[in-house]
């Protein structure tokens, strides 16, 4: 299992470190009231992540994690026999959401040199389109998609949903999301998550934002009670001292991600240029090496690219963490000359 005491943990891109004490001390208190026989109230939970993210409340809502946005997207936009515009590789939860609607999939590939496609995704827009995908960092390769592009989709295709996930976002940079233009594009549905920078998975919670009456019609969709109580009794205590959020993004940004990227580069490794918390990286032999480094007491995840390459995607931790999987790496790799994708 996935035992934190036992390893270190790199394979899932979340928080690599603990919450702080008042986000626990909170948790605590409330079960130490007797509170768990009540159903959930959520109070002002809604206007705090509104304001978090600078909509309006009527332009936000909250979900059981960003995967019950991306069901509530799908469920209530796509028709069974239309078509979804998925670029692969990318996030699991997004095809089968589709496919437990009768919703075909089309693929335009991701790549390494060129990123997103969105000149293939583009092409593919017919009337028979209900839905885009479009994962910004992609999971798993990391990379960016630019809010010019993505506008660009949604101008070239209004019947469709455009559905965004910022899953990564507080990793992004400065003006690369697209929050600010669900406004002018009813057809952007964005999703993100508290599960990541955040640190708080095991409550699942996450959030949409969009036009005012998309969210009217979602949330008649969505149940009275999906969000348990205790994910907004740590939303609270988070949102009033959120400074531990940026430290981490800090430390992965400034530290850990060019940290483990120099070795990366001095050991001649191929590896995805990646905006996110998690890095896509080849290996000459990836099975064995992944054995080899959980034997030492870290997870990393085995994926594979779109051409059906198999890699190594490394989730960035803290700076100790960092080194002491490249302590790992240098003792398995040795001298090993420089690993490459396979030519297929």
């Amino acid at each position: 299992g996935r035992d934190p005491k036992k390893f270190i943990l790199l394979d899932f891109n979340e928080r690599t470190v603990p919450v702080p004490a008042h986000i626990t001390d909170a948790l605590k208190e409330y079960l130490d009231s007797g509170g768990l026989q009540r159903y959930p109230s959520y109070g002002r939970m809604n206007e705090q992540i509104a304001e978090y993210a600078g909509v309006r409340a009527e332009e936000c809502m909250f979900t059981n994690g960003s995967d019950q946005g991306i069901d509530l997207v799908v469920r209530c936009c796509c028709e069974k026999g239309t078509e979804a515009i998925i670029p692969s590789p990318t996030f699991a939860m997004y095809e089968q959401a589709a496919e437990s609607e009768g919703v075909s999939i089309r693929r335009p590939h991701f790549t390494k040199e060129k990123g997103f496609p969105v000149d293939e995704v583009i092409a593919m827009v017919g009337p028979k389109t209900s839905l885009i995908v479009i994962s910004n960092p992609n999971n798993p390769t990391g990379t960016p998609v630019s809010r010019d592009a993505i506008v660009k989709i949604a101008q070239n295709a209004p019947h469709c949903a455009i559905l965004v996930d910022e899953c990564y976002y507080e990793f992004m940079g400065p003006g690369e999301s697209v929050v600010a233009d669900i406004a002018t594009y009813p057809n952007i549905f964005l999703c993100r998550t508290f599960s990541k920078t955040w640190g708080m998975p095991s409550l699942r919670l996450g959030y949409l934002l969009s036009a005012e009456q998309n969210i009217k019609a979602l949330c008649c969709v969505r149940g009275p009670y999906d969000i348990n109580h205790l994910a907004g009794i740590a939303l609270d205590a988070a949102m009033k001292d959120r400074q531990y959020v940026w430290d981490f993004v800090d430390e992965v940004n400034k530290r850990s991600k060019p940290l483990f990227e120099a070795f990366l580069k001095r050991k001649g490794i191929e590896f995805w240029p990646t905006s996110a918390n998690f890095i896509f990286c080849y290996f000459s032999d990836p099975v064995e090496l992944e054995k080899s480094i959980r034997s030492r007491g870290i997870l990393v995840r085995p994926k594979k690219d779109a051409e059906g390459t198999l890699g190594l995607r490394i989730t960035f931790g803290s700076e100790v963490q960092m080194q002491k999987l490249i302590e790992v790496l240098e003792e398995l790799l040795g001298g090993e000359p420089a690993a490459k994708r396979p030519c297929l």
